[in-house]
């Protein structure tokens, strides 16, 4: 299976709060040719402080730069009802692939999380879903053994899983059915990932550093099982995946981070509108020096 690096984009605003469309557009330019899809209004995007018709501004815009088949729109919202409604707006955008992050904020069970992605699913059949689990975000995990139901729903393509979620990856990819994917939010486990069956990652930072996270993909696929893997193509992987590992841990998981290193390659207004911690003077430097050596 050929290594997937989908990019979870964050969304730039202005000062005022608005959304700078110009360079959202620019960064679409950008990823486009060295990733194989994109996230659109997830966690990175700030999808919490997005109305509806932005975040479906943002998926269309998406379609225009990746086509409509390399797009994953995440649809998640508090209740099945705003799902559902999202749902149907996007798919009439042409989109058939969406993420739909696990309840939060209320308590819920094991059972009312199968039947949040039971409704969900069943009302947009012709929908290849993605369940997206990030425990630190919801306030909630989701099992192995609830999850395996879920997974039996019909519809469902994949899942994403972040934070702890991801942790737990191999126990997760055991309950995949035959042509399910699973991508890891951690963006710096991408051969781990293979090795355990997954497909990928899903990646904030190869939005800021795109080509490098190519580079990689394309090397742990020319590295293959290290039975009978060429050498030469572990060692790059091996070096490529230092690099990542350093990389991931300068920019992520911080939108804040991953914005500043996206600004020295990409030209807008980088801010954002959720409140978040303050960038201090000798990090952004680092990030402007590596998302410059990066370009």
């Amino acid at each position: 299976m050929t290594a997937q690096i989908i990019s979870a984009l964050p969304l730039p605003f202005t000062e005022d709060g608005a959304v700078d469309w110009s360079a959202y557009e620019a960064l679409l330019a950008r990823v486009e040719p060295h990733a194989h899809g994109v996230l659109v209004a997830g966690t990175t995007g700030e999808f919490p402080a997005l109305d509806d018709d932005e975040r479906l501004e943002t998926f269309r815009r998406a379609i225009v730069a990746f086509g409509a088949d390399r797009v994953i729109a995440h649809i998640g919202h508090a209740s099945p009802h705003q799902v559902i409604r999202l749902g149907h707006a996007a798919e009439r955008l042409g989109i058939t692939r969406m993420a739909t992050l696990n309840p939060y904020y209320l308590p819920a069970d094991d059972d009312a999380v199968y039947e949040f992605y039971e409704v969900v699913t069943a009302a947009l059949p012709g929908v290849d879903h993605y369940v997206y689990l990030f425990p630190e975000r919801t306030g909630i995990t989701v099992g192995v053994a609830v999850f395996e139901r879920i997974m039996q729903l019909p519809g469902i393509r994949g899942v994403k899983l972040s934070g702890a979620a991801s942790e737990e990856l191999e126990a997760y990819a055991k309950c995949l059915l035959p042509g399910q994917e699973l991508y890891s939010g951690n963006d710096a486990t991408l051969p781990f990932v293979m090795s355990s069956g997954g497909t990928g990652v899903v990646s904030g930072v190869s939005a800021a550093f795109p080509a490098t996270f190519a580079a990689l993909a394309r090397a742990v696929d020319s590295a293959g099982p290290a039975s009978s893997g060429d050498a030469a193509g572990a060692d790059e992987a091996q070096a490529l995946q230092h690099t990542v590992e350093n990389l991931v841990s300068l920019a992520g998981p911080s939108i804040i981070r991953l914005k500043a290193a996206i600004a020295v390659n990409v030209p807008g207004s980088w801010r954002s509108r959720m409140p978040m911690a303050a960038l201090d003077a000798p990090l952004a430097a680092d990030l402007s020096a590596a998302a410059a050596s990066h370009a």
